[in-house]
This record gives structure tokens, C-alpha cells and sequence, in this order.
């Protein structure tokens, strides 16, 4: 049966379909995007409590997906449909750079990570495998962990890398609550990191640390 709220939210979708965005404050398009997940409910409400709770569209979609369902309104589905839509735009920020031939300076390497890592709540660690005209191999998530601390084996770094068959290798990791700063830990990590590889006849070319929207390369730091 219509209600007001099927008028209102046809209303909504061709606004959007006419003007995308624009217009639109972070209220209005976090209630149009409820409208996916939660069909016969006003999310206009739902979405003034995520906002609220969480500050930005940012904070919600960063959101724990148990945390989400405590606000009233917020089912499985629709904490689902949020996880489900971040993980669609992590994706889309990724895509463009898995198809980057050639990395071949630490310019090159933070720009290819800084959008893989920035958004990441958790912890992780990456390998990324160059052949010896600075071309992409692979990128392989070898590691993730808390929020301050992942366990990187350094046996399962060179693994990887003579797996796949790789001339120089960039490793990169982010630190979600904190500065792109390396700490001694991680000058330490690179250091041993860097002669296991050696080892192997395999460069360590860089290692990058993203936080907080920038990212610190060793080769440009000197600590490699």
C-alpha cells in the first residue's frame, strides 16, 4: 500500500537521478542509501542517529558492523548493506592502480599504496613484487593484525616474493591511530627484512607507511 514515505522517497531518487549529489547534504544521501536496505521504515530518522553517533559518512560506513546494530533500526541487513557498500568503494579505490605497469620510485610506490591503506581500520601489511623493469607482479596482503600491532613474518615475505619470482619488492603497512612515522620496530623489521631478501637476490626497493591520509617512504627517508 503507498504511504507518504514511497512519495518522499521517489521524490529523493529523482532528485538524485536528475542532480546526483548536488544539493544533497550527508543526512539526506545516507537516507537515500538506506532506502536499499531497509524498505518500509523512514531512514531519514536512522540516518540523523548514525550521524550523530558517528559524525561522518566516513565514521558510519568505518563503523563496527555489532556497534552498528545497537542503534535502533539498524538490523543485520542494513549493518550488512553498510560493510558491503565500503568494501565496493575500497574496491573502486584500489582498481585503477592493480592495472599500474610500472612502479619505479618511492613517488611511485606510496602513490600506489596510499589509497589501498588510507581507509583501513585494521592493521595490515602488503608485499608488492616488481620484475626487473620496475612492472607489477603482484600486490599480496601478507599480514594483518590490531589496530597498533601486525605480525609480519619475514619468512613468509621472501616466500612470497621468490614465489613470485620477483627482481625488487616494495612493502607497505599503515598505522590507522597513529602518524606515518616509522618507529623502531619498524626500522628494525626493514633492515632484517632487507638482508633475508638479499639473500634471495631480491631488492628491497621501499617500504611505506600510510597514515592519516599520507604515507612516509624509507628510500626517501633514508632508512634503506
Amino acid at each position: 500500500m503507498s504511504s507518504v514515505h514511497d512519495g518522499h522517497r521517489k521524490r529523493m531518487k529523482q532528485q538524485f537521478a536528475e542532480h546526483g549529489g548536488e544539493g544533497m547534504n550527508d543526512i539526506q544521501f545516507l537516507e537515500m542509501l538506506l532506502y536499499y536496505a531497509i524498505p518500509r521504515s523512514d531512514t531519514n530518522v536512522l540516518a540523523h542517529a548514525l550521524l550523530e553517533r558517528y559524525g561522518s559518512i566516513r565514521g558510519v560506513l568505518d563503523a563496527d558492523s555489532a556497534d552498528l546494530r545497537r542503534i535502533e533500526g539498524i538490523g543485520e541487513n542494513a549493518a550488512l548493506f553498510l560493510k558491503t557498500l565500503r568494501e565496493a568503494l575500497r574496491r573502486y579505490m584500489i582498481s585503477p592502480l592493480r592495472e599500474t605497469a610500472f612502479v619505479c620510485s618511492p613517488v611511485d610506490a606510496g602513490r600506489y599504496f596510499l589509497p589501498i591503506l588510507r581507509y583501513e581500520t585494521e592493521e595490515k601489511a602488503y608485499l608488492l613484487c616488481l620484475n626487473g623493469r620496475g612492472g607489477v607482479i603482484s600486490c599480496t596482503q601478507i599480514a594483518a593484525g590490531t589496530l597498533c600491532v601486525v605480525n609480519v613474518s619475514i619468512r613468509r615475505v621472501v616466500d612470497e616474493a621468490v614465489r613470485r619470482r620477483c627482481v625488487s619488492a616494495v612493502l607497505a603497512h599503515n598505522h590507522p591511530a597513529g602518524f606515518a612515522i616509522p618507529s623502531a620496530e619498524d626500522r628494525a623489521f626493514t633492515q632484517e627484512l632487507k638482508q633475508a631478501l638479499r639473500l634471495m637476490d631480491i631488492r628491497l626497493m621501499d617500504h611505506i607507511i600510510v597514515a592519516d591520509g599520507d604515507y612516509v617512504s624509507f628510500a626517501q627517508s633514508g632508512y634503506l
